[in-house]
């Protein structure tokens, strides 16, 4: 049986599924996404972290296992972390969860290292502080003014999302210094917070869950980032909680600094429900998720813009260029770039995807993106109101899509499931425009 939804510029598992990516770092000439990993189910059950990595952001390579739950304090699950290069290696900071008998959690958070990117020894590790619940997780390093800092999501004994501050010397040894950053909007607990610094302005990034707290389980879940600064070993925020990505997928993003100085950020492309993973089409295929492609991270007038990177266009093919009022096209086994320069700031269009499996809507300053959920078999319709739409890009790939408005000032992001192999889009716009059509070769 063909695999007629399987991505071509999406990172995807062999096998299993996968989830969150962490430790993205440059070590030896080489780019490094490590992902949390169940090789042996599509479901949660098993948590270890898989390996992908590239030289060029445009082919790579999956390693497989890198980091196993092999030790009494990460025996239920290698969670989310990051990792550094210092020192000729490559350190690697992450979550251990535990169970006991009566399946109550207690988190570790573990230092590992490697000389050769292959084979990663565990070090020291130590326990949540006093004040805490054991919700307290994904440990992103970075430095700032010459003292290693180690920021973690967490949750208070009141069972309030915050982002708790450790520091270091040597990349071993962690002193507790409290709490980094607290807010309202983080909910009733936090999870992979991570921190660009743009120099005069500093972006935290975060997750925040409604939680049962009684059952200890996810309720709901949404990503986003706070715009402020670094002061006095708290982080102080100038704006409320902004979302990364108005789409239906889109959790636990990570970020990383190149070597050429861009910030370079990979999202998890999925906020399915359980009912939604277990009826998702891939998994008779053995596999189930994605990640995004990446994109370049920029400040500019007061928010994030993000940018699909070059790279992904090096080995692209021009297919069209028109100013049709209705532009049919088809995709087989490719990813395709959409793009559309409006004349008009005030032009409404519409998207169709694989026939109306999906599609994008936009009139009177209203964008709407709607699919057919493939478990509920309903339509769901996500909606973000933007004053004037200059441009478009639509990278579509096989079972995913990503959608950059005004160069990428807004992001929307869904995963659909085509049930053709050949796929017919459409793009309907009445008023002056230029559609630039391009095929993506890896």
């Amino acid at each position: 049986m063909k695999n007629i939804y399987k991505n071509k510029i999406h990172l995807e598992p062999p096998t299993g599924l996968l989830n969150d990516p962490n430790g993205l770092c440059f070590f030896d000439d080489t780019y490094y996404i490590f992902h949390q990993w169940n090789r042996f189910k599509c479901d949660h059950s098993y948590k270890e972290w898989g390996l992908f990595t590239s030289n060029d952001l445009i082919s790579w390579k999956h390693h497989g296992s890198a980091i196993l739950p092999d030790t009494p304090k990460d025996s239920h699950g290698i969670y989310s972390g990051s990792a550094i290069v210092y020192k000729q290696k490559l350190r690697v900071f992450y979550t251990g969860n535990t169970r006991n008998e009566l399946g109550l959690r207690k988190s570790y958070q573990h230092i590992a290292e490697s000389i050769d990117g292959n084979t990663y020894i565990k070090k020291n590790s130590f326990e949540t502080p006093l004040g805490l619940t054991e919700n307290n997780r994904d440990p992103f390093v970075f430095k700032h003014r010459n003292i290693w800092f180690m920021i973690m999501g967490s949750q208070t004994m009141n069972h309030n999302g915050v982002v708790t501050l450790y520091t270091s010397e040597d990349l071993y040894e962690w002193d507790y210094k409290g709490i980094f950053f607290r807010s309202s909007e983080l909910s009733q607990m936090c999870e992979c917070p991570n921190l660009i610094d743009f120099e005069s302005t500093q972006i935290l990034l975060a997750c925040a869950q409604k939680r049962d707290n009684v059952l200890d389980t996810v309720i709901s879940s949404k990503s986003g980032y706070f715009v402020g600064k670094i002061l006095n070993n708290k982080f102080v925020s100038s704006t409320k909680f902004l979302a990364l990505d108005y789409g239906f997928d889109f959790y636990a993003p990570q970020v990383l600094k190149a070597p050429d100085g861009r910030y370079l950020m990979w999202g998890w492309m999925s906020s399915m429900s359980s009912a939604e993973e277990q009826t998702c089409p891939t998994i008779k295929f053995g596999y189930l998720h994605c990640l995004t492609i990446p994109r370049e991270v920029k400040f500019e007038n007061g928010q994030l813009i993000q940018r699909p990177v070059h790279e992904l266009l090096n080995s692209s093919v021009l297919l069209s260029r028109n100013t049709d009022s209705v532009f049919n096209f088809e995709q087989v086994d490719y990813a395709l770039l959409l793009q559309v320069n409006f004349d008009s700031l005030n032009s409404s269009f519409t998207v169709n995807f694989d026939g109306g499996t999906a599609a994008l809507h936009y009139q009177n300053g209203q964008l709407t993106l709607q699919r057919r959920n493939w478990s509920s078999n309903e339509i769901e319709s996500r909606y973000l109101f933007i004053e004037q739409i200059k441009s478009i890009e639509i990278y579509i790939d096989l079972s995913a899509v990503e959608i950059f408005i005004n160069s990428g000032s807004k992001v929307l992001s869904m995963r659909y499931f085509p049930d053709h192999d050949i796929k017919k889009h459409e793009f309907l716009c009445n008023d002056s425009h230029i559609v630039t059509l391009i095929e993506i070769r890896q």
